[in-house]
């Protein structure tokens, strides 16, 4: 009988989401459905049923009572963590063009909101498919894009933690081809360089991780490596450690990579550290560019860390970059490594061989 009174009222709260009003009843209601979707909401018999009642009613919300609309978001962020729930949210985004209420609160005038509405797009674009379907929608905006970039680089002591997800939104987009030749196109991609290092963890990743995206452009190969972008230096400083060189071995260094101190310590985040080897991998791809990682004494950075390196996914990673660039280009025998086909047959014995190293 307690179930049932419990499944009642529960409708009763999802049903008063979509009342006019009552403000302070719908403050309380909303607590009480984050909590619920905040666990296995997935098992819970009347949100599944009720579903597109429940997300009208948290749409609702966000479109005409800003009071409420940061904890209406929140049970949409918790909602998207799973597949069903996500897979709904989309729906209902593509058929009631929704997009615009869940914009107009990134902004410097509702940061707190602008944090909660973040973190639920970082979920809805995570899947490329997801992500493509709002690019299309409306974030292909060019005001729109330029707008989140002037949020998440201006510094802004009270308020820059609000905008941290988006960091991880542009990265989430730069799965796009489309995105990734924006940013490197309109010259914001220059901008973010500076997050590779930054002291907040999540603007950090996203930035690597976004970086790590842009690298699969391969026309954008020689620009990612030029001397005024100073990409490769940025990529290696966080791989370095407190390791001295003799001042031959200095010499072949970028400046910023000579003579650390002996405090200097690399990426903790073993996530990170691969992101940014993958990174100079692709960067590899070509003959020209493999010949400017080489220059720039990038062997002695991935001789060090090699040594160092205690997670074994990123040794091999280091391995494998290593490999490429310690062999002549004679041994390598090709100009661009994604002209080679190669057989399946051998794809999955190198793939065996990885594992097995690995385990």
């Amino acid at each position: 009988m307690d179930s049932e009174i419990s499944n009642q009222l529960l409708l009763v709260m999802i049903r008063a989401l979509a009342l006019d009003n009552l403000h302070e009843l719908k403050e309380e209601v909303l607590q009480h459905l984050l909590k619920i979707t905040g666990g296995n909401y997935e098992e819970n018999e009347v949100i599944n049923e009720n579903i597109d009642e429940f997300l009208k009613g948290l749409f609702n919300i966000l479109k005409n009572d800003s009071s409420n609309c940061k904890t209406a978001c929140l049970c949409l962020v918790n909602v998207s963590t799973k597949e069903n729930g996500l897979n709904k949210i989309m729906s209902y985004i593509n058929s009631d063009n929704s997009s615009n209420c869940l914009l107009q609160y990134i902004d410097k005038e509702t940061p707190e909101i602008a944090n909660a509405v973040l973190m639920l797009l970082c979920n809805l674009t995570r899947e490329k498919n997801h992500a493509n379907k709002l690019y299309e929608a409306f974030l292909h905006n060019t005001l729109i894009l330029e707008s989140l970039m002037k949020l998440f680089i201006t510094p802004d002591v009270k308020y820059e933690a609000n905008y941290n997800y988006i960091s991880y939104l542009l990265s989430n987009l730069c799965q796009l081809h489309e995105f990734r030749m924006w940013l490197m196109d309109s010259g914001n991609f220059e901008k973010l360089l500076s997050f590779i290092n930054h002291e907040n963890s999540l603007r950090k990743a996203g930035v690597i991780m976004l970086i790590k995206n842009c690298c699969f452009e391969l026309e954008k190969h020689e620009w990612l490596l030029n001397e005024d972008l100073d990409l490769l230096p940025r990529l290696l400083l966080p791989l370095a450690g407190p390791e001295q060189f003799d001042e031959e071995d200095n010499e072949k260094l970028p400046l910023d990579l000579q003579y650390l101190s002996d405090d200097k310590e690399r990426e903790s985040d073993p996530n990170l550290r691969l992101a940014l080897l993958q990174a100079l991998t692709q960067l590899s791809a070509k003959r020209c560019c493999r010949e400017i990682i080489r220059d720039q004494g990038t062997y002695l950075i991935l001789r060090e860390l090699h040594k160092w390196e205690p997670n074994m996914e990123v040794k091999l990673a280091c391995e494998n970059l290593v490999d490429i660039l310690i062999k002549t280009e004679d041994e390598i025998g090709t100009e661009n490594f994604h002209d080679l086909n190669v057989p399946e047959d051998l794809i999955n014995k190198f793939e065996k061989m990885d594992e097995a190293y690995l385990n």
